[in-house]
């Protein structure tokens, strides 16, 4: 979420309208909300709802805002009664009542303008307009025009003669999309008005620039909405988190002892197995050695064995014919656990101490995901158990398989999505250094998951710290 600046986005709003009739509850998008509620939700995936204001008069629209979570301001009638007050008076009318140093005007009406979209105006103002010396003192969103103009009598930018103008040598001509405004609150109150005298112009794409004024408006951005969603996503991901599940975000050695011993008949079920006694603590020493499962059945025998010590030595590079049929027992062991005894099953993933803040980073930012072996099933629900209540996007075992390594997973996503920066955060570092050669990529070891005793520390502050700057970058 955007938080470089005190920043309140309002969203002026009225039930009736000149030209189209209620046009704030036109259903829009696959699921058909009304047009307000597509904006409100635009907008929350890069700004808090604490920061998103509604000021309307009408009931209808202030239902919808609470639906949503994001807040009412009430606007009086007489600003919202057809064109009876100035527009000046509606800024002031609004603008006064929002506590915040900055206010950007968005309005409903452009459906098309993404998340994106928002947040490169909210950066640019940022960049641009907040600094001591700057020559900018606003923003608006614009579309550039290379085209071809003319008034009532004659061609305006060029001439329409032999000497013909190509277009890219026509003069810029900025078109005001009526998406964003961004101005200071004090400059809005004294101004009269949404911008200032000099504003920046954030250019967005030319969908973007879709005003709903006339319903032949409305029926052209409803028949672009798929092409629109197409392309939401990847223009989201300019910047990606990939998060490892099991050793930065949840412990799940617990879970590995428990199938193992039910695996290796050590324990009939899982009311037979001691979490807490020596073996498990022998077992559970060593699950930073751990690759594939077969893995399991040599650290169970050096247990045994009381070769624990020797574990890394005693463990050979590819498994015997008992630890392969050991390795299907301890998948078909995991199904049958999951299918019969699920919450039991899933209890045994711990969240790490301290890792909440990965769940809140999962919740706010869209563009934070998990990169696993484990089943997109487990990890939603271990998310849904623990508060996360957005669909988050998950690359499991399948997409593994897939790509045969979570390096060139991560490669096609970021090539994908046209990421330009990322950053891959996990407890193994083999893995993290089998990616050193994927370009926008910085790797960071989660050092408190599955680590030697030497190599482990705490990081995860400073991690998680580094995540979210470069996400509200």
């Amino acid at each position: 979420m955007y938080k470089n600046y005190d920043l309140g986005v309002v969203i002026p709003v009225r039930l009736g309208s000149s030209r189209v009739s209620q046009k704030a509850l036109l259903p829009v998008g696959p699921d058909n909300i009304p047009l307000l509620a597509w904006k409100i939700r635009q907008l929350k995936k890069v700004i808090s709802p604490e920061n998103i204001y509604i000021s309307t008069e009408a009931n209808e629209l202030k239902t919808i805002a609470l639906d949503e979570g994001v807040k009412i301001h009430h606007r009086e009638f007489h600003l919202a009664d057809g064109h009876k007050a100035s527009f000046s008076n509606v800024i002031v009318g609004v603008v006064k009542d929002i506590p915040h140093e900055h206010i950007a005007w968005v309005t409903c009406v452009v459906p098309l303008m993404s998340p994106q979209e928002y947040l490169q105006g909210f950066r640019e103002y940022k960049e641009h307009v907040l600094p001591v010396n700057t020559k900018f003192d606003s923003l608006v969103s614009v579309n550039l025009l290379k085209e071809y103009f003319w008034d009532d009598d004659a061609a305006l930018n060029y001439k329409a003669t032999k000497e013909h103008t190509i277009s890219q040598n026509l003069p810029n001509i900025y078109r005001v999309t009526n998406g964003l405004y961004m101005s200071s609150k004090e400059n809005m109150l004294k101004n009269e008005y949404i911008l200032g005298v000099k504003p920046y112009k954030s250019c967005v794409s030319k969908i973007a620039g879709i005003d709903i004024d006339e319903y032949e408006d409305y029926e052209i951005a409803r028949d672009l909405i798929g092409i629109y969603k197409s392309n939401e996503n990847k223009v989201l991901a300019d910047k990606m988190v990939f998060l490892d599940f099991d050793g930065v975000i949840f412990d799940s050695a617990a879970e590995a002892y428990s199938v193992s011993m039910i695996t290796s008949g050590k324990a009939e079920n899982l009311n037979g197995v001691d979490i807490n006694s020596d073996h498990a603590k022998a077992f559970l020493s060593q699950r930073y050695q751990i690759g594939p499962a077969w893995n399991y059945y040599y650290l169970l025998n050096a247990i045994d064995q009381k070769l624990i010590e020797q574990f890394p030595q005693y463990l050979p590079d590819q498994p015997g014919t008992e630890a392969k049929e050991f390795m299907t027992s301890f998948f078909a062991v995991r199904k049958n656990l999951r299918k019969n005894n699920w919450d039991n099953w899933l209890a045994l993933n711990k969240l790490y101490d301290g890792s909440r803040g990965f769940l809140d980073l999962i919740e706010n930012y869209e563009n934070s995901c998990i990169v696993t072996t484990k089943d997109r099933e487990t990890v939603q629900a271990l998310l849904k158990t623990n508060g996360v209540s957005r669909e988050v996007k998950i690359y499991d075992a399948s997409d593994y398989e897939k790509h045969g390594c979570k390096s060139r997973l991560i490669d096609a996503l970021i090539k994908e999505n046209s990421v330009i920066k990322a950053i891959f955060v996990d407890d193994s570092y083999k893995h993290l250094e089998k990616c050193n050669w994927v370009s926008n990529l910085e790797v960071v070891h989660a050092r408190w998951g599955y680590v030697a005793p030497d190599v482990y520390h705490d990081n995860k502050a400073e991690v998680l710290n580094k995540l979210t700057t470069m996400l509200q970058e």
